[in-house]
């Protein structure tokens, strides 16, 4: 992670705010691409899977996969994702979801969700532990649709070639990676069909001859919500002054009630959302334009003024 000062800034004559953008200032070490939270409801704290989507050049990618990003960050943004189940856990391989959604009573299987257009296979990343790729039918390389899986170990032996090679689109960052091996790590249950490799959580089978214990809504793993993200969450103190950053783009608009005749100091911190130990804080100043020097006002009698503004009327 790293910040810079953020120089003092000028505000026009007459203007009653400016914005200020903070990603100019503050910026997540290698990140390059597009940022996806997924919310999820695994045991304990720092439950948010963060996603580095390969749409710009990036140091961590081969070559950038824009139309699988889109393809995903539109399920993204009509929230599809919500509510949605990782159906399929292998070990040491791979856990993959985006495809059904949590159930809403005991003992229902997850129901398949709406699929949209399939997208062109975009391989030629590598499948390594920490990826996320498109899931697709066998032997359909352009088959890819909702389903996705994050990669729990390098795969690339295997998936890289495989049916076309599997498309990776994106990684996981910061402490991503420590969550994702905490959701690798849930039981594994045989639940027929779809759901041979189900995880549950909290879920323990019936002692012999028992009846079977029912599995709760809970008992799935869930992305209780995916949403574009930002890098950092930010917290701005300006004396006299409203503030509001966009959490996505980092666009901070100060905003006054009156046209600004004093500085005004301004406060910021920003906390990494990719690693909540690492803060920063930096501070500037808003100052009122000067005025600049009156332009001379020449005399309405003045014969070139009296022939350009005659020239005028005519025109």
């Amino acid at each position: 992670m790293a910040t810079n000062p953020i120089p003092n800034q000028l505000r026009p004559v007459g203007a009653t705010s400016i914005e200020v953008d903070l990603a100019d200032f503050f910026s997540a070490d290698g990140i390059t691409g597009s940022l996806v939270k997924l919310t999820t409801n695994g045991k304990g704290n720092a439950n948010a899977l963060f996603v580095e989507l390969f749409d710009a050049p990036n140091p961590a990618a081969n070559r950038t996969t824009p139309l699988t990003v889109a393809n995903f960050l539109d399920y993204v943004d009509r929230g599809t994702y919500n509510g949605t189940v990782f159906h399929r856990l292998k070990p040491d391989f791979v856990l993959q979801g985006g495809g059904f959604s949590q159930p809403t009573t005991a003992n229902t299987f997850p129901a398949q969700i709406s699929q949209g257009p399939t997208v062109p296979n975009e391989p030629g990343n590598s499948n390594v532990r920490g990826t996320v790729a498109m899931a697709k039918l066998a032997k359909d390389p352009n088959s890819a649709t909702n389903q996705f899986f994050f990669n729990l170990a390098n795969n690339a032996a295997s998936l890289d070639v495989q049916n076309g090679g599997f498309t990776v689109f994106g990684r996981l960052v910061g402490t991503s990676l420590a969550l994702m091996d905490r959701l690798a790590a849930t039981p594994v249950f045989i639940a027929g069909g779809v759901f041979e490799d189900l995880p549950l959580q909290r879920y323990k089978l019936a002692k012999s001859g028992a009846a079977p214990q029912p599995i709760q809504p809970a008992n799935f793993l869930t992305i209780a919500k995916a949403e574009r993200s930002g890098a950092f969450s930010y917290r701005v103190t300006a004396k006299g002054a409203s503030a509001v950053v966009d959490p996505i783009s980092g666009v901070l608009k100060l905003r006054w009630a009156t046209p600004l005749s004093k500085p005004t100091s301004v406060s910021v911190q920003a906390t990494s959302l990719l690693d909540p130990k690492q803060r920063f804080r930096t501070s500037f100043q808003v100052l009122p334009e000067p005025l600049g020097t009156p332009r001379p006002v020449l005399a309405a009698a003045d014969p070139l003024i009296s022939q350009v503004l005659l020239t005028e009327l005519i025109v």
